[in-house]
């Protein structure tokens, strides 16, 4: 009797161990995946997409404006080109199951793991993507001509050391602060909403395009064409790195 009462007992308590371990296992997988009900987590990485991308909203007309005064002008870039993308990328960060890989931060490229992946993928698309900003560029740029209210061009030294040092942050800049919101943080944030390809395809490509608006119509007509195939470039890779990478260097031949 003592003995089948202790075999009941102790499966007993194995199965309200396990069932305790599966429930903290649970929780600890909805934890991971954000997949707590929680209204203000579901939609917490609209929010900071929509906080990253404002500022470069209101950019293009206030550095028209302050492009003379060099102490403003640079304060007011590196607050939205340095400050902004930090504090959005520490909320991001303190978001329950924030994962880089989410954002498109991995080594892996189309199921294909590995940096090797990764760097073929950047050799590939760096070309190819400025040569399509470049020859739709040209091609508007016959229809509709005129620089618009604000070219970058004009706040970088013409000579000397701090060309290449201007030049290099503007193109590094873009890469990185740009590409993360516009792309990395906006698909992420499209998951919680229905039909997220879609709605990245159509809004990605709009937004960065808005917010190349002071330069011209042919430049807001050629980033909008180029954020249509960067949006479906990232859709096809998962991968955020190529498209820093041709960022990167497309802005690097532009200002150059």
């Amino acid at each position: 009797m003592r003995t089948g009462y202790s075999r009941k007992w102790n499966g007993s308590e194995q199965r309200l161990r396990g069932n305790c371990h599966d429930r903290r296992e649970s929780a600890r997988v909805s934890s991971a995946t954000g997949d707590d009900n929680d209204p203000e987590s579901r939609h917490r990485y609209l929010l900071l997409a929509s906080i990253g991308i404002f500022p470069f909203l209101v950019n293009g007309p206030v550095n028209a404006r302050i492009a003379h005064l060099p102490g403003l002008y640079w304060a007011f870039e590196l607050s939205i080109r340095a400050a902004v993308p930090l504090i959005v990328l520490y909320a991001a960060m303190r978001t329950p199951g924030f994962r880089f890989a989410d954002l498109g931060f991995h080594t892996a490229v189309m199921n294909c793991r590995g940096i090797t992946f990764v760097l073929l993928a950047c050799l590939a698309f760096a070309p190819l993507g400025f040569w399509v900003c470049d020859a739709v560029f040209e091609a508007l740029d016959q229809w509709y001509p005129g620089s618009g209210y604000f070219q970058y061009e004009t706040v970088i030294p013409e000579t000397g050391i701090g060309r290449q040092v201007v030049v290099l942050y503007f193109a590094a800049s873009a890469g990185l602060v740009e590409e993360f919101p516009f792309r990395g943080l906006l698909y992420r944030a499209a998951q919680e909403l229905g039909r997220p390809r879609l709605f990245f395809v159509l809004v990605s490509p709009l937004l960065f395009s808005l917010v190349h608006w002071e330069s011209g119509t042919a430049n807001l007509l050629a980033t909008w064409v180029y954020g249509l195939f960067v949006a479906a470039a990232y859709l096809l890779l998962r991968n955020l790195w190529p498209l820093i990478f041709g960022h990167v260097l497309t802005d690097l031949i532009w200002f150059y």
